[in-house]
């Protein structure tokens, strides 16, 4: 293999289990959208609804009937907007749909009035949904056209920050929300996301949590305490050299090695999801030690410097560990973003379950 990730299953079901101890009473949702993200949604899954969880998250109508089509059981809501052909299908399968406008309720309550809807409430992520000035209201309509409203939710948009002004944010969206968390006719009421469950821990409302980054036991770029690193992207060596004049590296010229320095050449690039912007400071761990990334990332290829110390002890197909979540944490890269790393793997790159 010339590149693979590697998915430790025991630190998952331990960070599942640790994220059902901070839910406390809140029903635990599993978001497993963009192929669990990037980690084989069928695998992660099977895993979750062994460790007691039954409701699942995904993004849209496609993803939802792969989910059930591999045998998986549990309540599945579609979290993005659907179009109408889409509520059809989603009305006959049983999935739980968004809803962010009063013409897909008449809509409904016309060609599909049996199908599961969550109100979305647009506390403040601006993406989707009703105003949470006018969805009361919006309830109240929903009720009158006879609709079966499963569900009302909103999304944080910084409640993984750390700043105070994103504390400030996440607070006024959590009272923004506070009404239609206690609405305790309607079965799901959920805002609280990954970043607010490890938080805001003390602060839950509604009855439902929405889990997805935090299951691999990282939140933005930092490690979750008494939670276990899950996914390690690793590689080979495959050419090592030491240069014989001052040469710069890779496209751009971007970097210079001195005369008499040593690189090697991993058999990795963007098209298997490294991040071209980790070329600005990022590094990669070779039998223990952190080496950093020189030059610009190709789209197969990204080129190391080795320390004088190393040198002799590296070979072709020295194993490489690109990615962990301690490497994430170490490299301190201000547009390095978890979510996308990991959702970025390519293809080419093996799902190896430990």
């Amino acid at each position: 293999m010339r590149a693979w990730v590697e998915i430790d299953t025991g630190h998952l079901r331990h960070n599942i289990r640790e994220i059902q101890k901070k839910a406390g009473a809140l029903e635990v949702c599993g978001v497993i959208k963009a192929n669990a993200y990037g980690l084989g949604v069928l695998p992660v899954a099977r895993i979750l609804a062994e460790e007691g969880i039954h409701f699942f998250a995904v993004a849209s109508l496609e993803e939802a009937k792969e989910v059930r089509s591999a045998g998986i059981v549990g309540e599945i809501l579609i979290l993005g907007s659907l179009f109408h052909d889409e509520i059809l299908e989603a009305e006959k399968a049983g999935f739980h749909i968004n809803v962010s406008s009063r013409e897909e309720l008449e809509w409904i309550s016309q060609n599909a009035p049996k199908v599961k809807i969550h109100l979305k409430i647009d506390t403040g992520m601006t993406r989707l949904g009703f105003s949470y000035q006018e969805g009361m209201d919006v309830l109240a309509f929903a009720k009158e056209l006879s609709l079966e409203i499963c569900g009302v939710f909103s999304h944080f948009s910084d409640a993984d920050g750390i700043s105070q002004e994103a504390r400030q944010y996440t607070e006024t969206q959590m009272e923004r929300f506070l009404v239609y968390a206690n609405q305790k006719d309607i079965p799901y009421r959920h805002i609280f996301n990954s970043g607010a469950l490890v938080q805001y821990t003390d602060q839950k409302i509604g009855n439902m949590v929405r889990v997805g980054i935090c299951m691999y036991g990282i939140l933005g770029s930092a490690s979750i305490s008494g939670f276990k690193n899950v996914v390690t992207l690793k590689t080979k060596v495959l050419f090592k050299k030491k240069v014989e004049e001052d040469t710069y590296v890779s496209y751009g010229r971007l970097y210079q090695l001195k005369k008499g320095e040593t690189y090697v050449t991993l058999p990795i690039g963007y098209a298997d999801g490294v991040k071209k912007y980790l070329a600005n400071g990022g590094k990669v761990e070779i039998l223990g030690e952190l080496c950093p990334i020189i030059g610009a990332i190709c789209m197969d290829m990204m080129m190391i410097k080795i320390p004088e110390n190393l040198v002799d002890k590296i070979e072709i197909g020295t194993e490489v560990t690109v990615l962990n979540n301690e490497i994430i944490e170490k490299n301190n890269i201000s547009e390095s973003c978890t979510w996308d790393m990991f959702t970025g793997l390519g293809r080419r790159v093996q799902r190896i379950y430990k």
